[in-house]
């Protein structure tokens, strides 16, 4: 009977819902990433957030070069899973975790030539101070205490994405 009711479930799915369908098979579709200020809102990164706003970066979601929780959790365990793990959605396939510079040159094929050798970050993200960043919202009821979210320190890397790399400062110096 459970075998009958999943077969007629997952159906129904299929006929009625070509968007949730695509998505079961496929992963969500990048159009529809949550925008930046959705992700800042629940994951305590609005300082990050008003960077981005000041960068020629502000029209990008997250996920545009962040591979969400969800998709690292048959990787890693979960006490693993960070914002720092970089990558991007492969033509409506899968996720593609990159290390180095891999995420930056998808879009800026042409600027690691003179460069080479060097992460982007270590001049266009300069690294100042911590920042908590709110992993896993604790679903317990009632909440209480610290158990109401899991943060993690992480060192706070620049997303105004604004420093020249021959000099060293930034647009406004």
């Amino acid at each position: 009977m459970e075998r009958f009711f999943l077969i007629a479930l997952t159906a129904i799915l299929f006929c009625h819902s070509p968007v949730l369908a695509d998505t079961l098979l496929k992963g969500p579709d990048p159009k529809t990433f949550p925008e930046a200020e959705n992700c800042a809102a629940c994951h305590n990164v609005s300082k990050i957030y008003d960077e981005l706003l000041q960068s020629n970066h502000a029209s990008l979601s997250c996920l545009e070069c962040h591979v969400p929780g969800k998709a690292q959790q048959d990787k890693y365990k979960a006490d693993e899973r960070t914002f720092c793990r970089l990558g991007y959605y492969e033509g409506h396939e899968k996720w593609i975790e990159t290390a180095g510079n891999g995420v930056c040159l998808r879009c800026h094929e042409d600027r690691n030539l003179k460069f080479e050798g060097k992460s982007c970050w270590e001049c266009h993200m300069p690294a100042s101070g911590v920042d908590d960043f709110v992993l896993v919202k604790d679903k317990k009821l009632p909440p209480t205490g610290d158990n109401i979210r899991v943060l993690k320190k992480f060192p706070h890397s620049s997303h105004k994405f604004s420093v020249h790399p021959e000099t060293g400062k930034t647009k406004t110096e």
